[in-house]
């Protein structure tokens, strides 16, 4: 568990790598900087400038930045891992020059600690290699007769999902469009949804340790629009004292909105949004507090509870609004056999999809997409046992990650639930770099320091702003920072780093650890001879 070993295949693929960057070295740069995502480094932009600016905690006293640096990158690092914040803290740290295969740094990297959000890579990857990248969910509708040649349906509309986790309102509109140009006039009948796709456990590992309406911790549903979730929009009154305007989105019969919000003359405001389950599976929204006269919308989202009939719902309004009556209610049901196909709707590519998994850290996308490798790959409809399995037989088959060494249970890293160590992260990443097919589709997905994702405001400063793209992971008292960063000389560095125990924000962790990427981006490299192939060292900062 403490090495990182390369497979023959990935040693065979570095060699014909090292072979054709010697061939063509002044070819290859660009290609590598298209796949990370950013421009060609400052160091070749500017010309006579031999390196970066250096971060101000990387300069001794005394130094300015002429006399170039005073530390290399490992020493910058054991400066980080040693601040108040870390100090005290359970952390994992390796980075790697994948294009040298020498070990940067290496810090109980071995260690098992909970990664947050950075297990969506694990999900991602596994992803693209099952299912491949151009996979796409199905959605399909299912008539139970002919319809008449006014477009009347005489029985029942069948939806069965396919655990789009992409469904939104506006893609659903277009399927009631299609359906509209199919002839489509009225059903009368029920508007039946089947979900027999899936299981019929809403959440996932992990998810029962935290008791909220917020729309992280959304359900499952194998038909399922909007992430799950509403938004609740809030805006003032013009005059205050009076209620301010409450609306949802969608605006359908399933939800019962009870809003009092005041609006009031002084600035800021102070909102309760809740979103609750009804005996009848409807759901009941709440707005309470108020909101300053001179502030602008606010909108809120919060999660729902009934998958099926929600989606059931918001389709039966915009068939109404198309056209197309459906006399009868929203029920879950079950394709019959003597059913006929009568459209099937697909979502984009699955490569497109892993942009909401990983650049937004979506845990709704990420169990969706769990629940699916599941039912692909397994017998009966798709489970977290299942999807899990698949995932873990993939990491040991392709990447050499064995089961018995971390813990994996939910896709997308929510709670005290999943393990792995800095060390077996790295391995992926490595594995991620190497394999082409995965590497052009997943490595766009990451997040760009100072530009996308949930690091769009984060590591801003010249030395990482575009030269890095990682995953980030946050939870209470967790941080984690796992992704790739481009070197001043241009080498593509594999680094994770996982905080546990941490007793400030996230956001003053974050700040921390950035320096890492900060100091691998801007200053000298310093490894052993150790290769991926041998032992991490492990030792103290």
């Amino acid at each position: 568990m403490g090495e990182v070993v390369a497979s023959r295949r990935t040693l065979a693929k570095r060699q014909r790598v090292a072979l054709a960057t010697t061939l063509a070295v002044f070819t290859l740069t660009p290609v590598v900087w298209t796949i990370l995502g950013g421009s060609r480094p400052a160091i070749a932009a500017a010309e006579g400038k031999k390196e970066n600016s250096l971060p101000k905690t990387a300069l001794a006293a005394g130094s300015d930045q002429n006399t170039g640096p005073s530390q290399t990158a490992g020493e910058a690092i054991s400066e980080v891992l040693r601040h108040p914040i870390l100090k005290n803290a359970d952390v994992s740290v390796m980075a790697v020059d994948l294009d040298r295969g020498r070990t940067i740094y290496a810090y109980e990297a071995d260690r098992l600690l909970n990664p947050a959000s950075v297990v969506k890579l694990f999900t991602g990857t596994a992803a693209l290699q099952i299912l491949r990248p151009e996979y796409r969910f199905k959605s399909t509708a299912w008539i139970t007769k002919k319809l008449d040649v006014d477009g009347t349906l005489a029985g029942d509309l069948i939806i069965q999902g396919g655990g789009d986790p992409t469904l939104v309102s506006e893609r659903l509109w277009l399927w009631v469009t299609e359906m509209h140009h199919l002839g489509l006039r009225r059903v009368e009948g029920d508007l039946v949804i089947d979900e027999s796709f899936f299981d019929g456990k809403r959440v996932g590992p992990g998810y029962e340790e935290e008791n909220t309406d917020f729309a992280y911790m959304a359900p499952t549903g194998a038909l399922s629009i909007n992430f799950n979730a509403l938004g609740v929009y809030v805006r003032p009154a013009e005059v205050a004292g009076q209620l301010a305007k409450v609306s949802i989105e969608p605006q359908i019969p399933f939800f019962e909105v009870d809003a009092k919000v005041q609006t009031k003359s002084k600035a800021g405001r102070y909102l309760l949004i809740g979103s609750y389950p009804r005996a009848d599976g409807r759901q009941e929204v709440k707005a309470r507090g108020w909101i300053g006269k001179n502030e602008s919308m606010k909108v809120i989202w919060r999660k729902i509870d009934n998958p099926p009939i929600y989606a059931g719902e918001t389709l039966k309004d915009l068939l109404r609004r198309r056209g197309i009556e459906v006399t009868g209610k929203v029920r879950v049901g079950k394709v019959p056999k003597s059913a006929i196909s009568f459209h099937t709707f697909v979502s984009r590519r699955l490569s497109e999809v892993l942009d909401d998994l990983n650049k937004y850290s979506n845990n709704f996308v990420a169990e969706m997409i769990v629940k699916t490798i599941g039912a692909e790959t397994m017998e009966g409809p798709g489970s977290w046992k299942t999807g899990t399995e698949s995932i873990r037989r993939f990491l040991k088959r392709e990447v050499g990650i064995q089961p018995d060494t971390y813990v994996l249970r939910n896709g997308s890293g929510l709670n005290d639930t999943n393990r792995f160590s800095a060390a077996q992260i790295v391995r992926l990443l490595d594995y991620i770099y190497r394999t082409r097919e995965i590497a052009y589709e997943l490595i766009p997905s990451l997040g760009v320091a100072g530009a996308s994702g949930t690091v769009r405001k984060r590591m801003t400063s010249d030395l990482v702003h575009h030269k890095v793209r990682v995953k980030t992971g946050t939870l209470t008292g967790v941080t984690a920072l796992s992704g790739y960063v481009m070197s001043r000389d241009r080498e593509v560095i594999a680094f994770t780093v996982v905080a546990n125990g941490l007793k400030v924000s996230s956001r003053r962790a974050s700040a921390v650890i950035d320096r890492i990427a900060e100091a691998l981006s801007g200053l000298p490299l310093e490894g052993g001879p150790t290769t991926l192939s041998k032992p991490l060292v492990r030792g103290k900062p």
